[in-house]
C-alpha cells in the first residue's frame, strides 16, 4: 500500500543567495517549518540568481561554509549543493523538478518556503505556474507586505505562515561590515570568523 499525502514525509526547500546567512534566515524558517510539520529543510545556495546577475560577494564555497556554520547543530537542516553543483542561473522550477527526482511523490511532500515579497512578484518567475505544481508554497510574512490582500492570483494556492518581525537582513549585515560595525550576533561567531577571516564584505 502506498504512503497518501498525509503520510508522507514532508520535506522543506529553503533557497537563497545567503550572502552572508544571518540567524533570521533560520530563526523563520525552522518555525516554519515547525508549523508545516518538517522533517527536513534543505538549505540551498543559488549558483546565479536571475535578479542578481552581477553575482554575489562572497565565492560559492565560502556561501556554503557559513550557512554550514549556522546550521550544523540543528538537525533539522540540511544543505544542499544542488544549485551551485548544477552552476548558472538558478531557476527555481529547474531545481524542484530535480528534488522531486531525489524525493519522489506519494513518499515525500514538498513544501517550497519564500518570503512574502516573493509571491508578490510571482508572476516575474520562469515557469510559476509548474512550481506551483511540484510543491507546496508556504509564504513567511513579513510586515509591511501582504500579498494575500494584493488580489495576487498565486495567494489562493499558498499557505501563510506567521513569523517573528525580525529586522534583519544581508543587505544590513553587508553595510555594517562595509562601515566597520559588528555583525556577531546577527550572523553568529563562527559566521563572524569566516567573514573577518576571510575579509568579506570590506570597502576596500
Amino acid at each position: 500500500m502506498q504512503p497518501t499525502v498525509n503520510d508522507a514525509i514532508h520535506i522543506g526547500v529553503f533557497g537563497g543567495s545567503f550572502d552572508p546567512p544571518h540567524i533570521a534566515h533560520f530563526i523563520c524558517s525552522r518555525i516554519a517549518a515547525e508549523w508545516l510539520g518538517l522533517s527536513k529543510l534543505l538549505v540551498i545556495p543559488a549558483a546565479t540568481q536571475p535578479c542578481k546577475l552581477a553575482g554575489t560577494s562572497a565565492s560559492a564555497e565560502l556561501r556554503c561554509e557559513m550557512i554550514q556554520a549556522l546550521i550544523r547543530d540543528d538537525p533539522l537542516f540540511e544543505l544542499s549543493r544542488i544549485e551551485i553543483d548544477r552552476g548558472g542561473i538558478s531557476y527555481t522550477v529547474d531545481t524542484l523538478k530535480k528534488l522531486i527526482e531525489l524525493y519522489p511523490s506519494p513518499e515525500y511532500k514538498l513544501h517550497f518556503l519564500i518570503g512574502a515579497d516573493a509571491l508578490s512578484e510571482m508572476d516575474e518567475w520562469h515557469d510559476p505556474e509548474a512550481i506551483f505544481s511540484i510543491a507546496k508554497v508556504a509564504v513567511m510574512m513579513r510586515p509591511g507586505i501582504d500579498p494575500f490582500r494584493e488580489n495576487n492570483r498565486w495567494a489562493e494556492r499558498a499557505l501563510r505562515v506567521e513569523i517573528p518581525r525580525l529586522e534583519i537582513s544581508s543587505t544590513t549585515v553587508r553595510q555594517r561590515i562595509a562601515v566597520g560595525l559588528s555583525v556577531r550576533l546577527m550572523v553568529g561567531s563562527e559566521v563572524d570568523d569566516i567573514i573577518r577571516g576571510n575579509r568579506l564584505y570590506q570597502i576596500g
